[in-house]
């Protein structure tokens, strides 16, 4: 049985801004003192989902006692509903928090005994019979009005729905009609299945009593299962597959099912017995008629006796040696338009950008130079001594956009570690170009993972044979360098340690394997940090495990890291995050930034954007403000304490996921037997390829080479290749597409 009373907060214990969980101490309005328990110190705490309170205001809750509370008073919220001022000195004590008190007066001598929210809430007061407020003061005096409504018109609709308060806050912060927003969701609760999945949104309707059999469940359902494979990198589901898993969740007749996929609707698209999103279909088309329309245009630009005078010219100069593959590649990016470059590590990509970034300045031709994270665009400017950008920052892609704003006017296009673009991505890329002659080369490893977004283009590109492939063989590295004789035999799928090995075995001059049994490489790892900080920066140092959990994931090992190099002292400010503040940040701690986010604040107030992948430095914590400053780069960000755990985590140690198009100075790599079920041959050579002086492996000898064994499965779903060949003429497959270099 709940208790319905007036309770006043008067102090935040705890809120967490991103699940609305929250702990507060009440005082209780003498009209409810008789129907609670009060504590020891005559008030009471409640806790639960809800909208932040405001410290001095009344609120009318529906509690329960907490059964699982230490102390007496401690009660959970079953509902919330802000009371509105109602007599005179309440509304004058309401309004005078944000209003002169000239004004207030005035307000209360022309409207005299009336009661001024009422007039608000029914159009009905004209500010402008108020000496000397103007609108803008009026419409703030709305919002107040309109915030205490809204909240409260959002309590009755979710209680009355049984939904959390958290599953539905930010779907209400996007619209201002609370209204529409009430109507919508109760006509179509799988509105909400975006926001909280299938499941959640499912479990809502049912309770709102809509019918098993309806269209909107069973297309709700058939859009979530499609969006699931789209985790993992597929862009189409087969029929049975389809129809079973949705079988799964629905629990009703298979025919309903199978009358609306086989019927369709606007948002699905079939083709065959595969289904796919229209959003998803629509992105890989466009790529497609992109990539063909730039293919039909190629024409050359140098005739083949200016290539190759400028390649005799360079290597004469450079005192170095190209066979004729390696010249070849100059003379297809000559008579291509588009043309994708492939190559492992060591094999000379950056090197030959480099020539090519020469040879286009005999034209004066334009260059943009892209790369899809901050971290692989800072490489990229790195090797080639030129501003490079990442995509989203080039075309101004924003999440609140269908089509980015930017533009992009250059002749040549570059876009490095292309393997990690998906379909979205690439679908804006190509839509922003503005030039109809374009030169677009797309460089990339055929052997690292592929991207985290849903497609393949990298792979589906090259194998579809309709667009020219340029692949690299020769290694230019020196034959003593460990790091890339290890990463080629990875690549190989070469076992390079017997199976019983322990201790330290050194390949060349810069890559170590640590062999020990596996409760011994959590302090390994700590040791061996620490001595790599005697001679790499924090910054250039990094350690890499396959996952985020357990002992050995990236969680517990930044912890680790943080309180080896950036321990916790009284001159240095820190805050605490989660509902067991086991996130700690504080001043110097080095975090990447995990979310494209366009419209950061920094310090002075102008707008920037940090993008998923850039890496920055804390360098202020500020706790009135609720915000904590993090150095991107020279520029500094305020990120506000209900973002953070969105946002960011540290970066002392990644997942080697996030480590792609990455590089460091110097790398320890993780790969433990309690692992092994997640490691491939393509998974360890990423990881292995970010080392540039210094790779150190812990482990065990039959870990890695059970990893080195088994190759990750690079085919995913998708309509790519096929799209391809229908916008490219009809042609026979010849091997003419693929040219080693």
């Amino acid at each position: 049985m709940s208790n319905r009373i007036i309770v006043i907060p008067n102090k935040k214990l705890y809120f967490d801004e991103k699940n609305y969980y929250g702990i507060f101490a009440c005082q209780v309005h003498s009209r409810s003192a008789n129907k609670i328990t009060l504590n020891k110190y005559g008030t009471i705490s409640i806790k639960g989902t809800m909208p932040q309170l405001k410290l001095g205001e009344k609120y009318c809750v529906s509690l329960k006692e907490d059964p699982n509370g230490k102390y007496q008073g401690s009660y959970i919220v079953l509902n919330l509903t802000q009371l509105l001022p109602q007599s005179k000195e309440e509304q004058k004590l309401f309004f005078k928090s944000f209003l002169p008190s000239a004004q207030l007066n005035h307000i209360f001598e022309i409207y005299n005994g009336e009661d001024i929210i009422s007039l608000i809430k029914e159009d009905k007061f004209d500010y402008r019979k108020i000496k000397g407020m103007e609108k803008k003061a009026f419409e703030t005096i709305y919002t107040k009005v309109n915030e205490i409504l809204t909240i409260n018109e959002i309590s009755t609709f979710i209680h009355r729905n049984g939904i959390p308060y958290h599953l539905v806050a930010d779907i209400f912060k996007k619209y201002t009609n609370t209204e529409t927003v009430i109507d919508l969701i109760e006509n179509n609760p799988y509105l909400l299945t975006g926001v909280i999945g299938f499941p959640k949104a499912d479990e809502i309707a049912k309770s709102m009593g809509h019918s098993l059999t309806s269209p909107l469940r069973i297309e709700a359902c058939i859009k979530y299962v499609i969006q699931e494979e789209s985790v993992k990198g597929h862009t189409w589901i087969d029929y049975d597959t389809l129809l079973n898993r949705c079988a799964t969740y629905l629990s009703i007749d298979r025919s309903y099912i199978d009358t609306l996929l086989t019927e369709g609707t606007p948002d699905i698209v079939k083709k065959r017995n595969r289904y796919t999103l229209r959003e998803f279909y629509k992105q890989e088309e466009l790529i497609a008629m992109k990539m063909n329309q730039i293919k039909t245009q190629s024409k050359q630009i140098f005739t083949p006796k200016e290539i190759d005078a400028f390649l005799d010219n360079y290597c004469t100069s450079h005192r170095i040696i190209l066979d004729h593959h390696q010249r070849k590649f100059f003379h297809d990016w000559n008579n291509n338009n588009i043309l994708f470059l492939i190559g492992g590590g060591g094999m000379g990509k950056s090197w030959i950008q480099r020539i090519l970034l020469e040879l286009v300045k005999k034209k004066n031709l334009t260059v943009a130079l892209l790369a899809p994270t901050g971290k692989a665009s800072k490489v990229m400017s790195h090797y080639t001594g030129e501003q490079a950008s990442t995509i989203h920052r080039k075309i101004r892609a924003s999440k609140f956009l269908e089509k980015a704003t930017g533009k992009i006017k250059e002749d040549i296009i570059i876009v490095d570690e292309s393997s990690m673009c998906d379909i979205f991505i690439l679908a804006q890329l190509f839509d922003s170009i503005d030039n109809p002659n374009v030169r677009i080369l797309f460089v990339g490893d055929d052997f690292q993972l592929p991207s985290i977004g849903a497609g393949n283009f990298f792979y589906d590109a090259i194998h579809s044979h309709c667009i020219t492939a340029s692949k690299l063989e020769k290694f230019f590295r020196q034959e003593d360098d460990g790091i890339l004789n290890v990463a080629t035999h990875v690549r190989n799928g070469t076992n390079f340690l017997k199976d019983h090995s322990k201790g330290q075995i050194s390949f060349g001059n810069d890559c170590l394997f640590h062999l020990v049994d596996p409760p011994y490489i959590q302090n390994r790892y700590l040791q061996h940090y620490s001595k790599l900080l005697e001679q790499y920066a924090p910054e250039d140092t990094v350690i890499l495990s396959p996952t985020k959990k357990g002992i050995l994931g990236t969680a517990i090992i930044n912890q680790e890291i943080q309180n080896l190099v950036n321990p916790a002292s009284p001159m240095k400010k820190e805050i605490a995050f989660g509902k067991s503040s086991t996130t700690r940040f504080r001043v110097d701690d080095l975090v990447m930034n995990i979310v494209n986010s366009y419209e950061m604040e920094a310090i002075g107030g102008e707008k920037c954007e940090v993008l998923n992948g850039d890496t920055g430095k804390i360098v202020d914590i500020l706790k009135d403000e609720k915000v904590i400053i993090v150095d991107f780069d020279g520029v500094e960000v305020k990120v506000k304490f209900s973002n953070v755990l969105k946002h960011l985590v540290h970066s002392w140690a990644l997942t080697i996921h996030k480590s792609q198009g990455s590089q460091y100075k110097a790398v320890i790599v993780i790969l433990d037997e309690s692992m092994a079920y997640q490691l491939n041959a393509n998974l360890i050579y990423t990881a292995f390829s970010r080392a540039k002086n210094q790779l150190l492996v812990l482990g065990q000898a039959k870990t890695i080479n059970h990893g080195v064994s088994r190759f990750a499965s690079l085919e995913r779903r998708s309509f790519l290749p096929e799209l391809l060949h229908q916008f490219s003429k009809p042609h026979k497959h010849s091997d003419r597409n693929i040219h080693t270099a």
